[in-house]
């Protein structure tokens, strides 16, 4: 959930639709672009341990790193495509253009991203867990550190289950919403 708040929030640091193709415009893009760079190129395991340092252990870090950097993939992404978007003569400004013409052209492509990142977060939890953060990770881990081979085999197990439970539910969302890995740039 987080991820997707930030997401549709952040999306328009780099679109051209709201940052304006004159200089000033053009450098708030430039800025927005290398805030979006920076949360997605910075591995959402550095972030939870630098944040794991500074908050202490609990699953606040681990939640708040793959929100910021899984938010800034989708954000970027969304960016782009709202570029390829032609806007009507008499569009809005500001908020409105956001609000009625931008976000709903974006929403199908973002909620395809939303759920393929979904399942990509519900793997990457698991190996947060080495980190300490109490995920099944943490707890295949300490199995595995146990010689505890059969409770480390059913919590993989389960970790893939949820995995593949995540993706049934994901391509039944996508089916049911009529969502396409391609989106289209007219209404």
């Amino acid at each position: 959930m987080l991820t997707g708040v930030l997401a549709m929030a952040l999306f328009p640091l780099i679109s051209h639709h709201f940052t304006g193709r004159h200089f000033s415009g053009r450098v708030r893009g430039a800025l927005g672009h290398g805030v979006l760079v920076v949360m997605r190129s910075t591995p959402e395991y550095l972030l939870a341990f630098i944040l794991l340092q500074l908050w202490g252990p609990s699953m606040l870090p681990a939640v708040v790193a793959l929100a910021l950097h899984n938010g800034g993939i989708i954000g970027h992404l969304v960016g782009r495509r709202s570029n390829e978007i032609s806007l009507r003569q008499d569009a809005p400004g500001g908020m409105n253009r956001y609000a009625y013409e931008v976000a709903p052209r974006v929403y199908g492509p973002f909620l395809a991203l939303l759920f393929y990142r979904w399942e990509i977060i519900m793997r990457e939890t698991a190996i947060l867990g080495i980190l300490g953060i109490a995920t099944l990770g943490f707890y295949v881990d300490s199995a595995i550190q146990e010689l505890r081979f059969d409770r480390a085999m059913v919590l993989i197990l389960i970790t893939a289950l949820l995995n593949i439970g995540v993706d049934i539910l994901a391509r039944h969302l996508r089916a049911r919403l009529h969502l396409s890995h391609t989106a289209r740039s007219e209404p």
